[in-house]
């Protein structure tokens, strides 16, 4: 599995100079992280054998109108062809300025072939892959260009004067070393872009021009509602449910995001979590917190684990009823599920985040662990809540 210091090794042999190349598509309004997933999936399950294909391969491709509709519930691509050119012809520009993607002229068409299959497969699995790529990507491409200087000014002052500085400054930038020389463009370039900078060193971003806080669900094309919503104490497990389900616009997408975390575990742990040995191999991605009673817990990879077969239809799940728990099972996928975490924390892998997981036995155990608390603290407050009853 691709690793941090592996995409910053894969950029150290790279010079993304927009001074030397004159590109002005390294980066645009639809690179956002789900849609660059989204249309790196795309690739993988439409071109064959990894030969040449172009825009319109990947357009029309069953697999990408399936997924437009679907999961970005948009129109059949077929009936909105302008509205879909964006879409997919930014991403595909943007990677083949990063080098995943070759690109040939050929007439009026761009030709493309896969050239670093791993990184694509890597940010297909997850948006918060795509998102770490990006922020790895922006900031190579600003330094390699000698504009850094001016995003750190912003971030370190974070007024609406280093903020008008640094629009023109970049504006300028662009207008001299790129073919865009109107005053449209560069800020639907540059808003998108700082969100993401912003995003990665816990800074002000902008919205609507203005100064404002940057959440993780403001970088994507598909904002999630249902990450709003929380449970009143006031009411029953039941009745929330009820409630998150009235209230999910878009059932298909909120389904394919739990699918896409259940391959992104699966596919860091090819065996058990429980039993690390290369005799119980896994091949199921199993809810701790059952995803029928926390639904808002369901696409979370901190909440699933990777186990083999009898351990999910037999351990897991009493007798094979899926809509029940063990709850003493439940405890030793807590604890093994935490030192997955506890390992890519120490091994700076950046699959996981010891605050999410906080969060979810926090909601499922309905506790309050600060996200200050040790993992050997949590290990020992786990154990407490399932043994020392």
């Amino acid at each position: 599995m691709i690793q941090k210091k592996d995409i910053i090794y894969y950029f150290d042999n790279l010079n993304l100079d927009i001074r030397t190349t004159g590109n002005a598509r390294f980066f645009d309004q639809k690179v956002q992280p789900d849609v660059l997933s989204a249309v790196c999936e795309c690739i993988l399950n439409c071109t064959n054998n990894n030969g040449s294909f172009t825009t319109n391969d990947i357009r029309y491709c069953d697999y990408s109108n399936e997924l437009v509709t679907e999961v970005f519930n948009k129109p059949e691509i077929k009936k909105a062809e302008n509205e879909y050119d964006k879409f997919f012809s930014q991403p595909l520009k943007m990677l083949a300025y990063a080098g995943l993607l070759k690109e040939e002229k050929n007439g009026r068409s761009n030709i493309y072939k896969i050239n670093q299959e791993e990184l694509i497969e890597y940010i297909s699995l997850r948006n918060r892959n795509a998102l770490h790529f990006l922020s790895l990507y922006i900031e190579k491409v600003l330094r390699d260009s000698e504009v850094w200087i001016y995003f750190e000014n912003f971030l370190e002052i974070q007024d609406n004067n280093s903020l008008y500085e640094l629009k023109e400054k970049f504006k300028g930038f662009l207008h001299t070393y790129t073919p865009i020389k109107g005053e449209y463009e560069p800020p639907r370039i540059f808003n998108p872009l700082l969100k993401i900078i912003a995003f990665k060193y816990k800074k002000l971003g902008t919205e609507k021009g203005r100064i404002a806080p940057v959440n993780f669900d403001d970088l994507m094309y598909n904002q999630l509602n249902w990450r709003d919503i929380k449970k009143d104490k006031s009411i029953t497990r039941k009745e929330f449910n009820e409630i998150f389900e009235e209230q999910i616009d878009n059932t298909k997408f909120y389904k394919y995001q739990i699918e896409k975390a259940k391959k992104f575990v699966k596919r860091i742990h090819n065996i058990s979590e429980v039993h690390r040995h290369q005799s119980y191999p896994a091949t199921q991605a199993h809810h701790i917190f059952l995803s029928s009673s926390f639904p808002e817990l369901a696409d979370i990879p901190e909440n699933i684990i990777a186990i083999t077969p009898n351990q999910h239809f037999y351990r897991a799940h009493p007798n094979n009823k899926t809509s029940i728990i063990d709850k003493s099972y439940q405890a030793i996928c807590l604890i093994s599920k935490l030192d997955s975490i506890e390992y890519d924390y120490e091994n700076e892998m950046n699959n996981y985040s010891k605050d999410s997981f906080i969060d979810v036995v926090n909601t499922g155990l309905e506790t309050s662990y600060p996200h200050t608390i040790s993992f050997e603290e949590l290990k020992h407050e786990l154990m407490k809540q399932y043994i020392i009853k």
